[in-house]
C-alpha cells in the first residue's frame, strides 16, 4: 500500500508539473503543404542515360531517439564520398532527411542534434490531442534550415505523413520544412495532429516507417533504407505500457516489411536503447550505424559502380 501511495503522489506530482509548465494548444492549421499519394510523386532529378551511374537515394526511417544512428550512417556516407541525389525520411528520419537536403555535412548534423535542447524543442500543452503541440520543433527546423520551402533545398527531398481520414501514406514535397517535419513527427495521442488542406496529418511511420517507395518514385536508381526501428526487439517488461507499445510496434513492422524489403541496400543496425525517451546513449548509436553503414559499403559501392543498364 505504501509503494501504491507513493507511485500516486509521483503521478500526481508529475501532472502538476506539467500543467504548470505547460501553455494552451495552438491549432496547428499548415495550408501550404503540398502532399501526394506514391502514385503521384514525380522523379526529381534529371534523367541519366543508361551508360551512367546510377542515382542514389537515401530513405531514412522513423525510430524516435534511435534516429541518432542516421548520424552514424551519414558519416560513413559521407569518408566514403558518397551523396545522395534525393532524400526521404519518416519522423526522426525527415528530420535527418531535412538536415542532410538543407546542405549541412554530416559533422554539422551532429553538432546540431547534439546541442539541441530538449526545451527549445518541446512545447508542453494542455489539450484533449496531445501534450506536445510541435510548433516549437518546427520553428527550430525552420531556423537551421534558412527558412527555405522543401522545394529550395540542395537535394531533392521528401517528407512522409499519413493522411489519417483517408487512412494514406503521402509524401509532402512542397511546403514549409518545419511544419512537414512536424507533421511527419505527430505521434497520435502525444503531439497534436497537423491540419492541411481539410486533411488530418500525423506521424508517417503509421504506415511507411521506411519511405523505400518515395524515394524510388522521387528517382533513385538505387536505394539506401536506413531502418532504425524493426530489427531488434527488446525482452517484454511485463507493464501494461510496455505491452501496448510493443504490440504497436510489431503492427508497423509487419507492415512495413514488404516495403523495406525493396530497398537495394538495407541497413538496419543492432541498436536499441535501454530508455526510448533518453539521449543518453547517443554516442552508442551514432557508433552502430557508422559500423552498420562501413559493412554495407562494398555492397553499394558495387551497385553505384554499375551503369543503369548493368547487371545485378
Amino acid at each position: 500500500m505504501h509503494r501504491s501511495l507513493q507511485l500516486a503522489a509521483a503521478i500526481a506530482l508529475a501532472a502538476m508539473v506539467l500543467v504548470h509548465n505547460a501553455g494552451c494548444a495552438r491549432a496547428n492549421r499548415y495550408d501550404g503543404l503540398k502532399a501526394l499519394p506514391l502514385e503521384e510523386v514525380k522523379p526529381r532529378v534529371a534523367h541519366r542515360g543508361a551508360d551512367q551511374a546510377p542515382r542514389v537515394g537515401i530513405a531514412f526511417g522513423g525510430g524516435g531517439v534511435r534516429g541518432f544512428v542516421h548520424l552514424g550512417v551519414l558519416r560513413a556516407l559521407e569518408d566514403a564520398g558518397i551523396r545522395a541525389h534525393v532524400v526521404a525520411g519518416t519522423s526522426v528520419g525527415a528530420l535527418v532527411a531535412t538536415l542532410y537536403a538543407s546542405g549541412l555535412s554530416a559533422g554539422e548534423i551532429e553538432s546540431l542534434a547534439k546541442s539541441a535542447s530538449r526545451y527549445e524543442l518541446l512545447d508542453l500543452v494542455v489539450s484533449r490531442e496531445g501534450v506536445i503541440n510541435g510548433q516549437a520543433y518546427a520553428a527550430w527546423i525552420r531556423a537551421v534550415t534558412g527558412n527555405r520551402t522543401l522545394r529550395e533545398l540542395l537535394v531533392p527531398l521528401g517528407i512522409t505523413v499519413t493522411d489519417l481520414a483517408a487512412g494514406k501514406a503521402l509524401l509532402v514535397v512542397d511546403g514549409d520544412p518545419g511544419e512537414a517535419v512536424q507533421a511527419s513527427a505527430s505521434v497520435p495521442g502525444v503531439v497534436i495532429p497537423v491540419q492541411s488542406n481539410e486533411h488530418t496529418y500525423v506521424d508517417g511511420g503509421v504506415l511507411t516507417i521506411v519511405p523505400v517507395r518515395f524515394v524510388r518514385a522521387m528517382g533513385a536508381d538505387v536505394v539506401i533504407a536506413v531502418d532504425i526501428y524493426c530489427g531488434k526487439h527488446p525482452a517484454l517488461r511485463g507493464n501494461a505500457l510496455d505491452t501496448v507499445l510493443k504490440t504497436f510496434r510489431l503492427q508497423s513492422c509487419l507492415l512495413s516489411e514488404a516495403e523495406t524489403a525493396e530497398a537495394d541496400i538495407l541497413v538496419r543496425p543492432a541498436f536499441e536503447p535501454d530508455n526510448p525517451v533518453s539521449f543518453s546513449q547517443r554516442d552508442e548509436a551514432i557508433l552502430a550505424g557508422y559500423q552498420a553503414m562501413k559493412a554495407s559499403l562494398p555492397a553499394l559501392l558495387i551497385r553505384i559502380a554499375q551503369p543503369k543498364g548493368g547487371g545485378n
